[in-house]
């Protein structure tokens, strides 16, 4: 009986071990393999190990063809492009659309995602989904792109809403505030909107009106769905006259209210008018959330104060930290925005009269190496003049612009881009502004000009009043302008998808 033979027992053994070796080699280069296949290494035809990256390429509408180098890929959008590394140019191109287009440099084991490209049709078709009569003092958009509203200047407290959940045929409705809720004007007047809650429902206007004192506003929040439940925050929070007002993380029962004399800046509870919370010597601010608020200010919290200088403060919960010290300037010169990209937090501040505007990584998260100290600027980008600073709509790119002149950074690849816009803003324009997370657009001309926040893919797309930024369905198959002309005013609708 073999198996009772030692030496046959220690063949097996032997044979047994060489096989356990033998699939635990195979594993391992198997692994290998998967590994250097990961990061794009690959062998040609003639036997050279080469490096690929990998592109994973997107558009609106999809199924466009993809180029590298104007040879065409495999696949068409939505889909990852395999390619060895050196440079291309990328572009995407549809039947009935305009190409989109941009130089790309892929390096080996490179991971890229071009998720934004948007393809305007060659041929816009527009149509009036409604006439307005005089232009509207605004036009605004909720939160979840599915309702259009703007007031109605020929007729005080009435406004027009337009619900988009059938893009091609938006429906229009008006409604009208309790003559109660606002101020009855006795000559000019006008709407502006502040901000929309977060529910869709509730949007913060104010009404500037015309009374034998002079030029006045208050603060309306508008009910869209049930108008007559709509307040009058002036009025029931015990407003001064010199206070703005604005919505509390996006809530309906919670305020706050900035007096630009006093210069202080106070929490409302929605209900009672009672004061939450109050900062001093606030000379400009922005919110984020429930626990973030950044200002300029002339007091430092720490007491120490610089002459010719202010200080830029960020409290989070409890935490105070100052930031940075920005040249003393006139009132509302200052800019100021922060964002949460990719589980970072970001800061940007900078003076109009200064020629630096200040970047900063989790700033809250940094120990200053003295007590004298600030926290060290992640990034500094240089810019004369700064006038309007903002975070993309998802927080990965920051817009700094100052006239025609604009730098944008990208967060996530950490590149800069600096360049003039050739096209002039149309008046009463101030500033270009998002309309996705990679899209910026302003009136010029007269025309609608859409461009990438590197500039490139600029579209020069429909007529359209300034003043307004577009509106887009939430499936982004209809874009809505407001266009006056010397027949009137319309919110002209327009079709993005061509009919194959």
């Amino acid at each position: 009986m073999d198996f009772l033979d030692p030496k046959n027992e220690r063949r097996s053994r032997v044979r047994l071990l060489v096989g356990y070796c033998l699939v635990a080699l195979a594993i391992g280069i198997a692994t290998l393999i998967l590994l250097y296949w990961s990061y794009g290494y690959n062998v040609n035809r003639e036997g050279d190990v080469t490096q690929s990256g990998l592109l994973f390429v997107s558009s609106q509408p999809n199924g466009a063809s993809i180029y590298l180098n104007k040879v065409r890929y495999a696949a068409n959008t939505n889909t990852r492009v395999v390619t060895p590394a050196g440079r291309y140019t990328l572009k995407i191109s549809k039947a009935g659309y305009r190409d989109w287009q941009r130089p790309v440099v892929v390096a080996g084991g490179d991971v890229q995602h071009f998720d934004y490209p948007f393809l305007f049709p060659t041929n816009l078709s527009s149509s009036s989904a409604g006439t307005i009569g005089a232009e509207p003092s605004f036009m605004t958009q909720s939160p979840d792109n599915r309702w259009l509203l703007m007031d109605e200047p020929a007729k005080s407290g009435s406004f027009t809403v337009y619900d988009l959940k059938d893009p091609a045929k938006p429906v229009a409705a008006e409604i009208t505030l309790p003559a109660a809720s606002f101020t009855s004007s006795s000559g000019a007047e006008a709407w502006h909107e502040i901000e929309w809650a977060g529910d869709n429902r509730h949007v913060l206007l104010q009404h500037d009106f015309t009374t034998a004192v002079g030029l006045q506003h208050e603060y309306i929040l508008l009910d869209r769905d049930a108008p007559d439940n709509s307040v009058n925050l002036t009025a029931t929070l015990k407003l001064a006259p010199t206070e703005s007002v604005g919505l509390y993380n996006g809530r309906i029962n919670q305020f706050y209210a900035y007096d630009t004399t006093a210069q202080t800046l106070r929490r409302l509870n929605g209900s009672n008018g009672a004061e939450l919370s109050i900062l001093a010597h606030v000379l400009a601010f922005k919110m984020y959330g429930s626990d973030k608020v950044l200002y300029v200010t002339n007091v430092s919290p720490t007491g120490k104060t610089t002459p010719g200088k202010v200080s830029v403060v960020l409290q989070t919960g409890q935490q105070t930290i100052t930031l940075q010290t920005l040249p003393l300037a006139s009132s509302g010169s200052y800019v100021l925005d922060l964002a949460q990209y990719s589980g970072d937090w970001y800061v940007a501040v900078a003076a109009s009269t200064d020629s630096t505007v200040y970047v900063y990584k989790n700033p809250q998260s940094q120990h200053a190496e003295s007590p004298d100290a600030y926290p060290a600027p992640w990034r500094r980008l240089l810019l004369q003049d700064p006038s309007y600073i903002a975070f993309s709509n998802d927080g990965q790119f920051l817009l700094t612009e100052s006239g025609q002149d604009f730098i944008t950074y990208d967060l996530e690849n950490i590149a800069q881009y600096h360049y003039h816009a050739t096209q002039a803003i149309d008046q009463p324009q101030a500033h270009a502004g998002w309309i996705n997370s990679d899209q910026l657009a302003y009136t010029s001309g007269g025309k609608l000009t859409v461009f990438d926040y590197d500039y490139r893919n600029q579209q020069t797309l429909v007529t359209a009043a300034p003043g307004f930024l577009p509106a887009f369905s939430g499936d982004a198959s209809y874009l809505y302008v407001i266009r006056s002309n010397a027949s009137g005013t319309d919110l002209t609708s327009t079709s993005l998808i061509v009919k194959q």
